[in-house]
């Protein structure tokens, strides 16, 4: 009697509840389309029967995995060949210090001004010697940036070499030595004397000479210093294109920068002791 009742349930149970599940078309008739007290079982039965069907795993060779090695940085090569260096990447203590040598220099020409008509503040003449450098002359090597940036301190302010040597060490002080002029000299003498002894710098200062020159030339092309004439523009020009020839080999792309605007400006030829005529 017992199973006659459960027979009976189940038979008529679908009739009851499955009139969607007979309107339905065969190829939609489903496990989804039985009432839910059917899905679970059915489910069941069909993933045993698909993972009885299911053939055996092949074996399959492990995947190798190739790194790319990270690309190594490697130094600038300068246009004259040769490593001089110049490229060497400044690390964390470097770059804070080139920060200091900027507010150090900042501080040092504050009151002091160019001597062109607006009156620049002195300070962008070192800081556009050292994006010279950088930016065109692709140079990285902290001591010579730093020395870029103080190069004028000590001739045109009241700081010492000591001064120099304490807060940034003896490398950039010595390289900033080289840079400053002898005041015991006449201002003729001075110039006399870099023509004649540009070739003896180290390369660290012949970077920063180049850098400073082009700079220098650059704004008197730009508007003459006040009280210069065409012709002192012109002697300075010579006096400039005579002195960097002391400094060839250094960098080229600065190099060739300058003998463009030597192209420009320079004459053939010059009057003797022309040099006592652009102090």
């Amino acid at each position: 009697m017992m199973l006659c009742s459960v027979f009976v349930f189940i038979c008529i149970t679908p009739l009851a509840w499955g009139a969607p599940y007979k309107a339905l078309p065969k190829a939609d008739r489903g496990r989804d389309a039985l009432p839910l007290m059917y899905q679970g079982p059915i489910r069941t039965a069909v993933l045993f029967k698909q993972e009885q069907a299911r053939p055996a795993p092949q074996h399959q060779a492990p995947v190798e995995v190739h790194f790319r090695e990270s690309p190594r940085e490697e130094p600038i090569p300068k246009k004259d060949g040769g490593d001089s260096g110049d490229s060497v990447m400044p690390s964390p203590d470097a770059i804070m210090n080139i920060v200091k040598a900027t507010d150090f220099a900042s501080h040092k020409h504050h009151y002091q001004r160019r001597k062109d008509p607006e009156g620049t503040p002195y300070i962008e003449h070192p800081v556009a010697v050292a994006h010279i450098l950088t930016q065109l002359g692709k140079v990285s090597n902290p001591v010579v940036i730093m020395a870029a940036l103080l190069h004028d301190t000590v001739e045109d302010t009241d700081t010492t070499f000591e001064e120099i040597e304490r807060e940034f060490g003896p490398k950039v002080k010595s390289v900033v030595a080289e840079l400053t002029d002898n005041k015991h000299m006449t201002k003729d003498e001075r110039k006399r004397w870099q023509i004649l002894h540009a070739a003896e710098s180290t390369h660290e200062a012949k970077l920063v000479k180049l850098a400073d020159k082009l700079h220098n030339l650059r704004d008197i092309e730009r508007c003459l210093p006040i009280n210069w004439t065409e012709e002192r523009k012109t002697q300075y020009f010579n006096w400039a294109r005579d002195v960097v020839a002391g400094l060839r080999g250094t960098n080229g792309p600065i190099e060739a920068e300058l003998d463009a605007m030597f192209v420009k400006y320079c004459t053939a030829t010059q009057k003797p002791d022309y040099w006592k005529t652009v102090v």
